[in-house]
């Protein structure tokens, strides 16, 4: 009977137990958890396993990530960041504002959910920014509520955009092709395709791994137009079509470890 209620006879908002609304109230756990397994992965995901070392020098790191941890949730550090990225935004940070990443979505999707405060004033679709060093765009809006957001990656199965490739090289510094017009498909856990590019223009383009994407599409603000999308990691023939290039996508860092983004609320 419940079910039948939920599929014919109640709203969609009553019964979806997937929104913003729903996620803000596990926050409170979601937030330190994060946090932790971010802090967790940072330390161990690169080391070599050393079954070599005593149980002093184990202890010694066990302590010394304790205070790590315990670091995290002093806010001075995350002022030091806002104020190196918002020399590195390139010219963004009058369109930006920041926000806490505090869960990512591990299901079938690839999405994180965002809060802080302003939360309630972001609207859907809102292009979102990564944070760092770099500058990339990494998704929108797809769900907005009073105390925290959800957005969608550009790595979730079926989000798409268009974009051209900029090489580098420390000869001749960054070169634009606008020739080609590369669609930017998601393809889930965190990678993207472009395929509908012959293999030949490709490599008449001289293409390589290591290239930039960026954005070059009317459907997004013009003031985001070049903003990186990611680098090419391999460039293949596409299985089906051996005639079209399968060229592989890695963003310009792992999207589902994010600690905070940009949002752009508003544009010149």
């Amino acid at each position: 009977m419940l079910s039948l209620l939920s599929a014919f006879a109640l709203p969609p908002r009553v019964t979806d137990l997937n929104g913003s609304s729903l996620q803000a109230l596990l926050i409170p756990i979601s937030r330190p958890t994060y946090k932790i397994a971010n802090a967790i992965r940072g330390r161990f995901e690169t080391r070599p396993v050393d079954d070599t070392r005593d149980t002093s020098a184990i202890e010694r790191e066990n302590q010394a990530l304790k205070q790590q941890i315990q670091a995290m949730r002093a806010e001075i550090d995350h002022l030091q960041q806002r104020a190196g990225e918002r020399a590195s935004l390139g010219g963004f940070e009058e369109f930006c504002d920041r926000f806490e990443v505090t869960a990512a979505d591990t299901g079938v999707h690839d999405g994180i959910t965002i809060t802080g405060s302003g939360i309630s004033a972001l609207h859907v679709d809102e292009p979102v920014l990564s944070s760092g060093s770099v500058i990339a765009l990494i998704g929108r809006i797809s769900r907005a509520g009073a105390m925290a957001a959800q957005v969608r990656l550009i790595t979730d199965p079926g989000f798409t955009v268009t974009g051209h490739f900029v090489s580098y090289s420390a000869a001749s510094g960054a070169t634009e092709n606008k020739d080609l017009t590369a669609i930017v498909t998601g393809l889930g856990k965190t990678q993207m395709v472009i395929d509908n590019l012959s293999l030949q223009d490709v490599q008449h383009a001289g293409l390589q791994p290591g290239d930039w994407i960026v954005l070059n599409d009317d459907t997004w603000p013009r003031d985001l137009q070049g903003v990186r999308i990611g680098r090419i990691a391999s460039i293949e023939a596409l299985s089906r079509q051996t005639l079209f290039a399968d060229i592989r996508l890695a963003p310009e860092q792992n999207l589902m470890h994010l600690s905070d983004v940009w949002v752009m609320t508003h544009q010149r």
